[in-house]
């Protein structure tokens, strides 16, 4: 997990990011405990520190650790309670693109769902997990130098902390334009299954169902090795399928 504390431009707050943009191969349930509870932990410290730096100086990190547990009791036991439809359950026994395709048309996910999804995949089932977020930019940015923080706001116009040479309106055509990609794996050896979405999926920009947020299958039974899906991935130029997931509670929903 990488994090940065990014300070307002008028110095007075800051925004502190997390970020992970690939993990390969680890066992589920232990790589998301961790990273939830490093995440609170470091949120908690945050929180005491605007209010009263000197005492946050006198913690130590086992004390923020403590409180973050504190927090947590109960929180991964409802991933592990939420129930999955069963079509999931037997997506994971098969290794036949035709099975695949049937068990999952006209299936929705949520994203406790997909959560609860990862940890049966590797407690019940052995399955390693892998995460990665591929990021492409528009094209023309070369030698530019992008903020270190932008979001466009509801109100559409641009905030931005850092230097920068761009327009508000080049940093909106960046935004608009970015394609970016986060995919889950479950594998064990060279077999594997991969749910992706796109940020296009999510904010209603495919053509799929008026622009219902969805997820996108692949597996290793598709004919595609994961090293030229992931390639693929990477320059934005990833393998379509026919399978399309819904993915309710989450981006846009047109129902």
């Amino acid at each position: 997990m990488n994090t940065e504390k990014i300070f307002d431009e008028n110095g007075r707050g800051f925004t502190r990011v997390f970020s992970t943009d690939k993990v390969e191969l680890v066992n589920p349930v232990e790589y998301y405990k961790t990273f939830e509870l490093e995440k609170r932990a470091i949120s908690l410290r945050d929180l005491l520190y605007a209010k009263n730096p000197f005492l946050t100086s006198q913690l130590d990190d086992n004390f923020f650790v403590k409180k973050a547990e504190e927090m947590l009791v109960g929180f991964f036991e409802k991933f592990e309670q939420t129930k999955v439809h069963d079509n999931f359950i037997q997506l994971l026994k098969t290794i036949r693109k035709k099975d695949q395709e049937t068990l999952l048309k006209g299936m929705t996910l949520n994203p406790d769902e997909l959560m609860s999804l990862i940890f049966k995949s590797y407690n019940d089932f052995g399955f390693l997990y892998s995460k990665y977020l591929f990021e492409n930019l528009p094209n023309g940015l070369e030698g530019k130098k992008l903020p270190k923080l932008f979001h466009i706001k509801e109100d559409g116009t641009i905030h931005k902390v850092g230097e920068t040479d761009l327009t508000d309106g080049e940093l909106k055509n960046v935004i608009e334009h970015r394609k970016v990609i986060v995919s889950h794996f479950f594998e064990q050896g060279d077999f594997w299954h991969c749910f992706f979405l796109t940020y296009n999926s999510i904010g209603g920009k495919e053509n799929w169902k008026n622009g219902q947020s969805h997820f996108h299958y692949i597996s290793s039974s598709f004919g595609i090795s994961k090293a030229d899906f992931i390639e693929s991935m990477r320059t934005g130029k990833y393998k379509s399928t026919s399978i399309h997931i819904d993915l309710l509670d989450y981006g846009n929903q047109t129902e």
